[in-house]
């Protein structure tokens, strides 16, 4: 036990003087692996979670690693967390809610109290368990190479030891710990491989959790063979244009494996596996079909997939505007100025302002997305006949300039197509006394400046 924990802190360069954080549940593998830094006489502060989810067992659980640090002379810390409310509220499982509660409680901690590590009790038939399930589950190479034993400030110096190692170490320094009757319940996917698949693998292999263990540092190293050809073949096949991702659909095509170079290229943009197969399928369809995951969005023109964000939810909410002033429309802002119409004024020439017959206005404006069916009355034509949809198309828009567009409206008419066209109703005429000039700041491109 103590030979391996030195062995894995000298392989990865950790200090001597690194502090560690100790994550203590009581159970077998936190004991042995907190008893092995204490004996080695490294700097260590135990935290346990009260996740509240077993009654009196949880509060139990609780009292014994007191004790425990307590005898030992161990710094520690409890926390009690009411997991089922945090679960309801995120709408998580209990699984993931006890995860987000764990994590979040051991960094704040780490970054307060200036600790280096958070060292975890995971060992070789936990990866072993993981490796099983993420099979089950369908998994990427990634899926395969189990859990790190370094991963940021995540540490986990058991992963070699299988289950039996750890309790023999238990034995041996008659240490106690604690037994999570959870542990027993087959109502839990984990428990279902652990005491049913994985006993039945063993009767093939008895070293079963070992041999998976270093498949799982096999193809850890063939992932970094891997994701250095996704980056090679990215080079040739992505590119950025405006805040946009450009997937060369032609190329990507091409490439020995479009499926999975396609994944790796969108994954962290929160496009999954299902959605990555149907963008695959429209390759040959006509351009314009749209694919969002979360705030993304990607959309195909001739030649290429873009992909870009779709902004804040601000951006959504209509701003009403009741006077002049500076509005705020979501990442965008508008200016409105009242300007006496005489002899020396000149509209300037400029697609970002439009000047407006103030008397013609209905107050208060209204500045929004615009919507499916919304039509207005171009400059110089007399009939309310265009709609945007296809005011778009004449300008060739992307589908970001398209998803981006705002509109002016006054009453129940658009008066400014913002950036791009003015109603005609609400042009500057010979009769006009008083014009609002509006000007449109921070960041929506022209209608020229985008193929």
């Amino acid at each position: 036990m103590i030979d391996t924990i030195k062995t894995v802190l000298e392989r990865h360069d950790i200090s001597p003087a690194a502090r560690f954080i100790v994550a203590v549940s009581g159970g077998a593998d936190s004991i042995a692996l907190l008893h092995a830094l204490k004996y080695m006489n490294r700097e260590i502060l135990a935290l346990h979670c009260n996740f509240a989810l077993r009654g009196r067992e949880s509060d139990m659980d609780e009292q014994f690693v007191k004790r425990f640090c307590n005898t030992y002379g161990i710094p520690h810390s409890t926390r009690r967390f009411d997991t089922t409310a945090h679960a309801r509220a995120r709408g998580i499982s209990i699984e993931m809610a006890a995860r987000e509660l764990r994590y979040g409680w051991f960094e704040e901690t780490r970054r307060r109290e200036n600790f280096d590590y958070i060292l975890l009790a995971h060992h070789a038939d936990d990866q072993a368990e993981t490796l099983l399930l993420n099979l089950c589950r369908g998994t990427a190479i990634k899926g395969l190479t189990g859990m790190k034993t370094v991963n940021g400030r995540l540490l986990r110096p058991l992963l070699t030891l299988a289950r039996a190692e750890i309790e023999e170490y238990l034995r041996v320094n008659r240490l106690g710990h604690r037994e999570d009757s959870s542990n027993a319940s087959l109502h839990y996917s984990r428990n279902k491989i652990r005491h049913r698949v994985i006993p039945a693998l063993r009767e093939i292999n008895p070293a079963f959790a070992r041999a998976a263990g270093e498949t799982c540092r096999a193809l850890e190293e063939t992932e970094r063979i891997f994701l250095h050809g996704i980056e090679q073949l990215k080079k040739e096949i992505v590119s950025e244009e405006n805040g946009e991702t450009l997937i060369h659909v032609q190329r990507l095509l091409e490439s020995p494996a479009p499926y999975t170079l396609l994944f790796e290229i969108l994954r962290p943009y929160g496009f999954n596996a299902a959605r990555v197969e149907d963008i695959l399928r429209s390759a040959a369809a006509t351009p314009g079909k749209l694919f969002p995951a979360g705030n993304h969005l990607l959309s195909r023109d001739r030649d290429h997939w873009r992909v870009f964000n779709t902004g804040d939810d601000e951006d959504e909410r209509p701003v009403e505007m009741p006077a002049e002033g500076e509005y705020r429309v979501g990442r965008r802002v508008l200016r409105l100025a009242c300007r006496d119409v005489d002899e020396g004024f000149r509209p300037p020439d400029d697609a970002r302002v439009a000047c407006l017959d103030l008397e013609k206005l209905t107050f208060p404006l209204l500045a929004r997305r615009w919507r499916e069916g919304d039509r207005f009355c171009p400059l110089g034509m007399k009939r309310c006949a265009k709609k945007l949809s296809d005011l778009f198309t004449d300008l060739k828009f992307s589908a970001r300039q398209k998803r981006e567009c705002l509109i002016l409206q006054s009453g129940d008419d658009i008066a400014w197509v913002i950036g791009h066209r003015l109603d005609d109703r609400f042009k500057i005429t010979r009769a006009t006394g008083r014009a609002l000039v509006v000007t449109l700041e921070d960041g929506l491109e022209s209608p020229g400046e985008e193929p």
